[in-house]
Parts: structure tokens; sequence; C-alpha cells
């Protein structure tokens, strides 16, 4: 299933919310961090770019259908190109404890090169503009869980894909320990 989710970001079967962070990165460094409750369905957390991010959320659900789109649904966008042109958008998957690790463009159901990994308690993104890349983190070890490159030619925006319903909880800045918490389809956790 988790497999699926990469591929493809809409289902006839599932509602799909997409929340983009009301704030759009346009230089420097940014981090922030999440922790995505275990038992969410799937969930999507990353970047985009917002003119991007802002069209995929106002396309009528029945447009966005696999059978409909003109790409075969990568996250990256990376396939419909020659050119080493960075995707407009990079998430992490996420789904039912587990993490998808993608290490390659075009990830299949039998892509040997793909593999899952336990959910850590909060999950670091690490946004860096100038250089185009968006890093992933188990922000509680430090231990980075994937990197890719992001097209940053326009503001990037904090972005979060609910497939089926689910919650996290929102860090926003993290030397000063504030939260938010986020509920998407029924699913909540009270700490």
């Amino acid at each position: 299933m988790l497999f699926a989710a990469e591929r493809l970001m809409t289902s006839c079967h599932l509602s799909i919310d997409l929340v983009i962070g009301d704030v759009a990165i346009t230089q420097g460094k940014s981090y922030w961090a999440c922790c995505v409750d275990p038992s969410s369905y799937l969930v999507k957390v990353g970047v985009g770019l917002e003119s991007k991010l802002q069209e995929w959320f106002q396309v009528p659900q029945d447009v966005v259908s696999p059978r409909y789109d003109p790409d075969s649904g990568h996250d990256s966008g990376a396939e419909d190109t020659t050119v080493e042109a960075p995707p407009p958008y990079a998430f992490l998957t996420i789904g039912m404890g587990k993490i998808l690790l993608s290490h390659g463009s075009a990830l299949t159901s039998r892509d040997p090169n793909g593999c899952t990994v336990p959910l850590p308690p909060r999950i670091g993104i690490c946004l860096d503009y100038e250089q185009g890349k968006v890093t992933f983190y188990d922000a509680v070890s430090f231990r980075e869980l994937w990197e890719c490159g992001v097209d940053c030619s326009g503001p990037i925006c904090p972005a979060f894909c609910f497939i089926g319903g689910g919650a996290l909880h929102l860090q926003e800045l993290v030397a000063n320990k504030q939260e938010r918490k986020v509920t998407i389809g029924g699913f909540a956790k009270l700490d």
C-alpha cells in the first residue's frame, strides 16, 4: 500500500486533503518538525512550489484522477522531462507506522531500491533554498532518512497530504517547543 501511495496521490475510494503552510520560504535554510500519528492511514509530508501546490489544490477531483492525469502520478514529476530539472515538490510517504524511503526516481512496487523503516517519534524537514534540496530526518536521533532536489525557482511552502484521514502535530519553532495540532478525517489523539 505504501508503494502504491508513492506512485499515486489520488484514489477513487479515499478522501484526500492537502494542507499548505501559510509561510512561503524564499531564501536560506528552514527547519521544522512534525509528529505523525502512527495510526494515520497515509500521510505525505514535504514541500513544494507554492504555485504548483495551489494549482494542484484547485484542480477538480475528477480531473486529478489517474485516468486523466497526463503523467504517471509520481510525486517527482521528473519523468515527463529529459532535462535534469528538479521536481516542483517532494514528499515523504508515511503510513501504518512506517516510512517509505525512495532511493530511485520512478519507484514501482517491485523496486528493490525502495524500503520501509519504522516511523520515528518526530520527523524533521530541512529545506535549503539556495541549494534546491530538502532533507528529511529522524528528529530524535538526527539520522538522515532521505534527501532530494526540489525546484526553488519561486516561493516554497511546507505541505501535508492526508489520504484517508490522519493526524500530525506540527512543531513550528523547534527551539521554542511551540506545537500546533492538525487533524483531518476525524483522527485525533490528545497528548
